[in-house]
C-alpha cells in the first residue's frame, strides 16, 4: 500500500487549535475570579473567627472581675471623646482597682496601674444597668469590626451579655 502525502504528515488541524485557544481563554478569564473570590471567603472566614475568638476572650475576662466587685463603687462613664457608657470602673472585695474602657479601637483593662489590651478592633463597647432600681447586674454590648479584602469589606460580630454583681 502506497502512502500518499496528506497521511504522512503529523500534527493539528485548525480546528483543534482554536478548541485549545479557547479553551484556554475561557480558563484565564474564570481563573482570576475564581482564586479571587476563594481568597475573599478564606480572609472573611478567618477575620470572623479572630474578632469571635477575641470577643469571647474579653467577655470572658470582664465576666470573671465584675462578679468579684463590691457593687457600691461600680461606676459606669466615658473618657474624652469616647462613646457614652464606654468605660465602667470598680473597685474588687480584695481590694483591687479595675477599669474597663474604650479607647479609640482598643478594649482596656486597667488593674491598678498596669494596663492591658484585650482586644485591637472595637468598633463599640457600653457598659449599662438593664435594671435601673439595681446596680448589681451589668449589661456589656461589644461589636467588633475586622478589615478583610482590600479594605473593601468586613467581618462584624456584636455580643451582649449581663454580668451579675455578686457582692453587694
Amino acid at each position: 500500500m502506497v502512502k500518499t502525502r496528506s497521511q504522512n504528515r503529523a500534527g493539528y488541524t485548525l480546528v483543534e487549535a482554536m478548541m485549545v485557544v479557547t479553551i484556554l481563554g475561557v480558563v484565564a478569564i474564570i481563573g482570576p475570579r475564581l482564586l479571587t473570590g476563594m481568597t475573599q471567603f478564606f480572609n472573611q472566614s478567618l477575620a470572623r473567627t479572630d474578632i469571635q475568638r477575641d470577643i469571647r476572650v474579653a467577655l470572658d475576662t470582664m465576666n470573671r472581675t465584675i462578679r468579684q466587685a463590691s457593687a457600691a463603687t461600680v461606676t459606669v462613664s466615658q473618657d474624652t471623646g469616647q462613646p457614652p457608657y464606654s468605660k465602667v470602673s470598680f473597685t474588687t472585695v480584695d481590694g483591687k482597682s479595675v477599669t474597663y474602657k474604650q479607647s479609640g479601637r482598643k478594649l482596656l483593662q486597667v488593674v491598678g496601674s498596669a494596663q492591658t489590651v484585650l482586644v485591637n478592633s472595637i468598633e463599640y463597647l457600653a457598659f449599662t444597668y438593664p435594671q435601673t432600681d439595681e446596680n448589681t447586674v451589668v449589661s456589656i454590648s461589644v461589636t467588633l469590626q475586622k478589615k478583610t479584602f482590600s479594605g473593601r469589606s468586613t467581618a462584624l460580630q456584636m455580643a451582649i451579655t449581663k454580668v451579675r454583681v455578686m457582692n453587694p
